[in-house]
Parts: C-alpha cells; sequence; structure tokens
C-alpha cells in the first residue's frame, strides 16, 4: 500500500509540474506586467470590401438596447467577414463617426481591431498576435473554442493531482523521523501564514 501511494505521490507531481510552471509565469506576468511580456508577436493592417446589412445605430438608446446593438452589429460583421464568423470570447464595439463602426474581438493567440465603413463597403482589419508571454496569461480569461475550453479540463485535473500529491505526501511524511520536526515547522508556518492571508484580503481586499 505504501509504494502504491509513494508511487502515486510521485507521478501525480510529474503530471503537475508543466501546470504549475505555466500557472507559476502567468501569476507572475499579471502581477509584474514587464513591458517585454506586453508587446505582440506581430501586427498586421489590410482594407478589403465588406457588403454587410446596414448597421444599428447607438443614438438614444438605452444602456441595454446599446448592449443588443453592439451584439447584433458584431454578429454582422463576423458572418459578413466569414472567415472570422465563430463565436468570440469577449468583443465591444460603438460608432466612432458617422461612417465608421469600430469592433474589438478576442480570441485565443489574437486581437482584432476592426474599422467598417458602411458608404465605402469596406472594413480596415488590425490583427495583432499574442507573444507567447500574452497567452500564457490569457489562459486564466474564458475559453470560448473547442481546443481552448480543454484548458479548463486540464486545470481541474491538474487540481486532483497536487490535492492527491499533497494528501498522500502528508501519509508519507511521518515515517521519516529526521525530516519529522523541520516538517511540522513547514507545515505550521506556511498553514499560518495561509489563513492569515485569507483573513486579512477578506477583511482589506
Amino acid at each position: 500500500m505504501r509504494k502504491i501511494l509513494l508511487n502515486f505521490h510521485i507521478y501525480s507531481g510529474l503530471l503537475c509540474f508543466s501546470f504549475l510552471l505555466i500557472f507559476g509565469i502567468s501569476t507572475l506576468i499579471f502581477n509584474h506586467p514587464f513591458a517585454f511580456t506586453q508587446r505582440p508577436s506581430s501586427v498586421k493592417t489590410w482594407t478589403q470590401p465588406l457588403a454587410i446589412p446596414p448597421l444599428a445605430r447607438s443614438d438614444g438608446q438605452s444602456l441595454n438596447e446599446k448592449v443588443q446593438m453592439v451584439r447584433q452589429n458584431n454578429a454582422s460583421i463576423l458572418k459578413a467577414l466569414g472567415s472570422f464568423a465563430m463565436p468570440s470570447g469577449a468583443s465591444d464595439g460603438d460608432w466612432t463617426d458617422a461612417d465608421t463602426y469600430h469592433a474589438h474581438f478576442l480570441r485565443p493567440g489574437k486581437e482584432y481591431q476592426i474599422d467598417v465603413h458602411p458608404s465605402q463597403d469596406s472594413v480596415t482589419i488590425t490583427q495583432s498576435r499574442m507573444s507567447f508571454w500574452m497567452m500564457t496569461t490569457a489562459l486564466h480569461a474564458g475559453s470560448y473554442t473547442l481546443v481552448a475550453n480543454s484548458w479548463p479540463w486540464y486545470l481541474e485535473l491538474c487540481t486532483i493531482g497536487v490535492i492527491a500529491a499533497g494528501i498522500t505526501g502528508i501519509y508519507l511524511w511521518p515515517a521519516r523521523a529526521r525530516e519529522r520536526r523541520i516538517g511540522i515547522v513547514i507545515l505550521g508556518v506556511s498553514g499560518a501564514f495561509s489563513i492569515a492571508l485569507m483573513l486579512f484580503v477578506s477583511m482589506h481586499g
């Protein structure tokens, strides 16, 4: 039984290693957004013809009506563009002048700034490809494609692995008499710090 738990402890830790590494890097970038991590790897702008039904205007509309207008206009733009016609996890848009509707879309690894000019039947698209560092932080955001949706499943699997590794580690630890004292100190300090931090955040967050 002990050998089985030891193997489970080792391999669950190995399973979670790459996830914890990526999660740690992305958390560090969240807390300390260094300039080199925020630069896109490439930016490309082009203009192309676009045949699109008349877009709705937001003049005199309530907030809820404006939200519906943006959703309707953005859906029309995605459908007209064709190659972009897939669900977008985050988008917004509005009229910037009488003949320019600006839409903003986020996709895994890419960001799009789209300016539609209805009177000219044209659209100007700026595509920014995320760098590796930006991609790691984007994993914390909502998932909205089949591939991106695999990340939450991996997150849950690794969470179970981390919990299992912790439980089996505590079970196996008392058998090592020489490490018992330092283990008690580490568990006590880390537990007290975690509880204190949670209380501090809940009271002053």
